[in-house]
């Protein structure tokens, strides 16, 4: 796999938030939280922007306990379109931003996801559909994402610089193609890079400052 693609595939390892801190596997789930994941609380499915609640967090902490090693599951990575194919720098661009777009859906994650028996039983028991679980770890992990960059003005700013890498970069192509000369393959990875890293910027600038909030409360 070319080097161009290791960001996208980095922001789906994200959706696996992080290690899992230690638990203590005896510790029971309480009524409380049992009551909202299985009873008059459910996990739903929401888009990206939607803003963290705590009952969600505390409830996906607990779910999360009730797995198997105390873990989130793992997604694996669904290919998406590339951008090595394209013929002009800026259709290179749209390529490599919409791999990355579409790789953090919850329909392209529940592709890659093939959850063990042990995992589907817990979900099932606790009435969490699958989708609804993805969704929840995909807004979660975004949050954390966000929350570690230093929150919303970071992520804002270092938004801006990767847009400006991504321009200079174009431009630096389109010389090659006035002189009719063919780009290093280096440009065409950096540009790659470059692109991917401005759109998962421009998803992560979409999350809440709510939910970044949240996760950084329940961190511990």
């Amino acid at each position: 796999m070319k080097r161009t693609s290791r960001i996208a595939l980095t922001c789906l390892l994200l959706v696996g938030c992080g290690e899992s801190p230690t638990q203590t596997p005896s510790e029971p789930v309480t009524a409380e939280v049992a009551l909202r994941i299985s009873g008059d609380w459910e996990i739903i499915e929401k888009p990206l922007d939607e803003p963290l609640t705590d009952d969600e967090v505390v409830a996906f902490i607990e779910l999360v306990r009730l797995l198997p090693g105390g873990k989130p599951p793992v997604l694996s990575p669904v290919p998406g379109s590339q951008g090595d194919q394209a013929t002009t720098p800026e259709e290179s661009v749209r390529a490599w931003r919409k791999t990355v777009r579409d790789a953090l859906t919850v329909e392209t994650l529940i592709q890659g996801w093939s959850p063990r028996p042990a995992v589907r039983r817990a979900l099932s028991e606790h009435r969490v559909e699958p989708r609804a679980f993805v969704s929840l770890m995909l807004r979660m992990s975004c949050a954390l994402a966000a929350e570690a960059m230093g929150g919303p003005r970071t992520v804002a700013a270092q938004r801006v610089i990767a847009d400006e890498k991504v321009e200079s970069l174009v431009t630096r192509m389109r010389r090659y193609e006035y002189f009719r000369e063919a780009a290093p393959e280096s440009l065409h990875e950096a540009l790659g890079e470059a692109a991917s890293l401005a759109e998962y910027l421009a998803l992560l600038s979409s999350v809440p400052h709510q939910s970044q909030q949240l996760v950084a409360a329940h961190q511990e």
